[in-house]
């Protein structure tokens, strides 16, 4: 009887101080059979220009906080890296000024901002858009060429000395179940001088393409949301309560079969944590 009153006790004076909304930064594991980036490099060295196209799959992590995972009405973006899998290869014809090819190796499309978040935005009919995202390039662009009136040689472009560059990054949620997934895309558009080994700039490099980006991630549970509606108050004290005078499982929080102080402890104890 004393566990029942102390229970109901403790219980009431957090109902009457919080009331949490459920969220948490999920990490989403990109699916490189669901996404891919296809990249066009267009090399100008002001007599010719031409462009190449090649494509990858890719693969990495999106870290994403939803208001509610469960069913959530805004996103935020917390963090992004994503791996081009594949070298990806190119050959530029100039005609009669000759010809150029190249080799992307350990290509990554980086978050510029980790630690600190973009966004909340909303989520609408499922859907969300942030208008402008930091992202960085990372990757050796590895340059062979033999172009009358400007030489031959071999040179190296560093993707990561470009500096940030903003984009919108749109897409969708979709949550199934415990399966929360994020589908998405992110415009790629850059421009950097080509220059050779002896500081002469020989012409521009210009990026251009998108990412397609599918991830998934599991909803996290939330221990004291006993009613299951996304959010810790009074009913859930009160599902609570109900549940430990029944001697229901539910009420079981600390799962030793018993009914007694340290389920009332540990339940007191996720309900003022919140739902991580």
């Amino acid at each position: 009887m004393n566990t029942h009153s102390h229970a109901l006790t403790w219980a009431g004076v957090l109902c009457m101080t919080s009331t949490l909304t459920i969220g948490t930064p999920i990490d989403l594991v990109v699916d490189p059979a669901q996404s891919s980036l296809d990249l066009s490099i267009t090399v100008d060295v002001g007599i010719a220009n031409d462009s190449d196209t090649d494509s990858s799959s890719l693969s990495g992590t999106l870290v994403m906080d939803f208001d509610d995972a469960g069913n959530p009405s805004s996103i935020t973006l917390v963090d992004m890296v994503v791996v081009i899998d594949q070298p990806m290869h190119y050959n530029w014809s100039f005609g009669f000024f000759g010809s150029a090819n190249a080799a992307l190796n350990d290509g990554t499309v980086f978050y510029a901002l980790p630690g600190t978040p973009t966004g909340p935005v909303p989520v609408a009919g499922g859907s969300f858009v942030f208008t402008e995202v930091l992202t960085d390039l990372g990757g050796l662009l590895e340059v062979n060429y033999d172009i009358l009136l400007v030489g031959s040689g071999s040179e190296l472009v560093d993707l990561g000395e470009q500096g940030s560059v903003g984009s919108a990054f749109s897409g969708s949620v979709l949550v199934d179940g415990d399966t929360i997934t994020v589908s998405s895309t992110l415009p790629i558009d850059s421009t950097l001088p080509l220059i050779d080994s002896n500081g002469n700039e020989l012409g521009t490099v210009t990026t251009t393409g998108t990412a397609t980006i599918v991830a998934v991630g599991t909803v996290p549970g939330c221990e004291a949301d006993l009613n299951g509606d996304g959010e810790l108050n009074f009913f859930d004290v009160s599902a609570f309560l109900g549940a430990f005078a029944a001697m229901d499982p539910a009420a079981d929080i600390n799962g030793d079969g018993l009914y007694n102080f340290f389920d009332v402890s540990a339940f007191l104890a996720a309900f003022a944590a919140g739902c991580p």
